[in-house]
């Protein structure tokens, strides 16, 4: 895994996404990178991007995006959201415990 910290992401991401996998790559936005929720949430793509490899997995996301558009909607989504946010529980429950 190849780590890229930039001040934006390029086009064609929209300004409220914060990073993206591509394979071999994860790019972050500049303060963000430390995330460990989202770096969850990324490594879940990344490794589901080797297993497609990454030109399949693109093609397949991108035909998807008009019938449920980006985000938690978008079935190659769910799942990553699903582990960033057992991790954001996971570490609230940490912090309410201590």
């Amino acid at each position: 895994m190849i780590k890229i910290i930039v001040d934006h992401l390029p086009w064609p991401f929209p300004k409220y996404v914060d990073a993206v996998t591509l394979w071999p790559f994860i790019i972050y936005k500049r303060g963000i990178e430390d995330d460990l929720a989202l770096q969850a949430h990324e490594m879940y793509h990344f490794n589901e991007q080797k297993r497609w490899l990454l030109v399949p997995w693109f093609i397949a996301y991108i035909c998807l995006l008009p019938f449920y558009g980006g985000g938690r909607k978008h079935p190659m989504e769910k799942p990553a959201y699903a582990i960033q946010d057992k991790f954001n529980q996971d570490a609230e429950r940490r912090r309410q415990n201590k």
